[in-house]
């Protein structure tokens, strides 16, 4: 007795099922690294004659002795440090032809600013690894004070995030 089209058995069954999930969530799959893409903030592209913005995330001695050497190329536009004592002075030492630079006590806060390229992060060594995630997952590059983490967990997201949104990150 021929089968008839309608009579399926159970390897045929599950042969189409397979099939039919694969076929389903195939362009799902595909399609998710280019939405994780889109969603990511955008670079904005400078042009060789512009100077890159750049803000300080610590103003201790470090942080202030980097921004310092980073100012021939860059223009300091915004400083961040829990202490507003330290943040001021910071602002008043890369005050330029009358820009003083923008102070913040919270680094959140100026990680939200897109006219900043870049951050120096200068921060005690137990805050390395969330400032540079978050500055990373911001769309900035990062100058980072050593160690960038503390366990290589913490390492190896950040060298993920730094991956994922193409950032660049130096000590």
């Amino acid at each position: 007795m021929k089968p008839s089209p309608f009579q399926i058995n159970r390897r045929s069954f599950l042969t189409r099922c397979a099939a039919t999930a694969a076929a389903t969530g195939l362009p799902l799959w595909f399609t998710e690294r280019e939405l994780a893409q889109a969603a990511a903030p955008r670079r904005r592209t400078l042009s060789p004659n512009d100077r890159p913005a750049i803000a300080l995330i610590g103003c201790g001695g470090m942080g202030r002795g980097d921004t310092g050497n980073a100012m021939r190329f860059a223009d300091v536009v915004a400083v961040c440090d829990v202490d507003a004592g330290h943040a001021r002075a910071a602002a008043k030492q890369f005050t330029v032809e009358g820009r003083t630079p923008d102070t913040y006590g919270d680094f959140r806060k100026l990680l939200e600013r897109d006219d900043i390229h870049a951050v120096i992060q200068a921060t005690p060594d137990h805050w390395h690894t969330l400032v540079n995630l978050a500055a990373v997952q911001a769309g900035k590059d990062v100058y980072g004070e050593k160690p960038l983490t503390l366990t290589i967990d913490e390492g190896r997201r950040l060298v993920r995030a730094v991956r994922e949104r193409k950032a660049v990150l130096q000590t």
